[in-house]
């Protein structure tokens, strides 16, 4: 980008982050009363996808980078080059989809965004790592580079809400502390780590060695609901993966949710998701309350859960 510049994101309801990797810039974001000034090596993630502005200078006019892009094709290493002549700015953006139907108590907690200042005008050495990585296989040819390179952002996205949590270890937020309770957090990870089993609260309870009761009231209170909706929407979540990740049938995607039949997978989804399986299925992106609303996916919860449950027990 050079001077003049600005682009507006609408919101989606899906992570969205920006890396600066050379210049200044600021951020608005829509709700919040300041925009925030940015410098190279700064990474700013936006949990929730709110709608928001990237300009040179906080007048700047920012029209929507859809209208930008409909009248400026990218060249041929599918860079973005627009503005007005002037002061150079640069920037990698990137986006995630996360299936599901309701938003993730750990995206609940945390703040509309998340800044991960750079250090000299350099991303923090785990950041430099992750980006250097996606350089190197953006610019690949070779087998396997996109599966490569969804991980790796898949890396970037779980390192930026790792440093959120660490920024945020002296919060209340209820979210916040039910990933830091060694209990609460041990028993997402179970519920996670295999979301094909129906749960009951007295088998998590066992499992993580509390009371029925006990279990129950600290759940909610931690995590906001109570044990027995989050299993069935952790369920659906992981179900609606399956249908849009693989071609397998209705029957075995309704097992590998834990349900015992089709019709009471299909009833259940139906009423979370607003639609039938197949319809999702067939038209995943399209769907209100589908791709607008998510869940955290089940592998980078787990992940998160079951560190933080081993860092709390140490």
């Amino acid at each position: 980008m050079t001077a003049p510049w600005g682009f507006g994101v609408e919101a989606h309801g899906n992570p969205a982050f920006h890396v600066l990797t050379a210049g200044r810039c600021w951020l608005e974001v829509d709700g919040e009363p300041e925009q925030i000034a940015l410098t190279a090596g700064d990474l700013v993630v936006l949990p929730t996808g709110r709608r928001h502005w990237m300009r040179d200078d906080p007048r700047t006019p920012a029209p929507e980078l859809e209208e930008i892009l409909a009248t400026t094709p990218l060249d041929d290493h599918r860079r973005l080059r627009y503005g007005g002549g002037d002061a150079r700015a640069g920037l990698l953006c990137g986006g995630f989809v996360l299936d599901g139907a309701d938003a993730h108590p750990i995206m609940r907690a945390l703040p509309p965004v998340l800044h991960v200042g750079g250090i000299e005008g350099r991303p923090v050495p785990w950041l430099a790592a992750t980006l250097a990585l996606l350089r190197a296989e953006t610019a690949s040819n070779a087998p396997g580079a996109e599966e490569v390179v969804s991980r790796l952002a898949d890396a970037l996205l779980t390192q930026a809400l790792r440093a959120a949590l660490v920024e945020l270890r002296t919060s209340t937020g209820a979210a916040v502390l039910a990933l830091r309770d060694p209990a609460i957090a041990a028993a997402i990870a179970l519920i996670h780590n295999q979301p094909e089993r129906a749960w009951t609260v007295g088998e998590l309870a066992t499992e993580i060695c509390l009371s029925r009761s006990a279990f129950s009231a600290r759940f909610r209170q931690l995590v906001g609901e109570s044990p027995k909706r989050y299993v069935t929407r952790t369920r659906l979540a992981h179900a609606a993966s399956l249908l849009h990740k693989t071609g397998a049938p209705l029957a075995e995607i309704a097992a590998r949710a834990g349900y015992a039949t089709e019709f009471s997978f299909s009833k259940a989804f139906k009423r979370t998701f607003g639609l039938a399986p197949g319809a999702y299925r067939g038209e995943p992106g399209a769907v209100p309350g589908v791709d607008v609303e998510f869940a955290l996916g089940a592998a980078s919860h787990t992940q998160m859960a079951t560190a933080l449950s081993n860092r709390s027990a140490t």
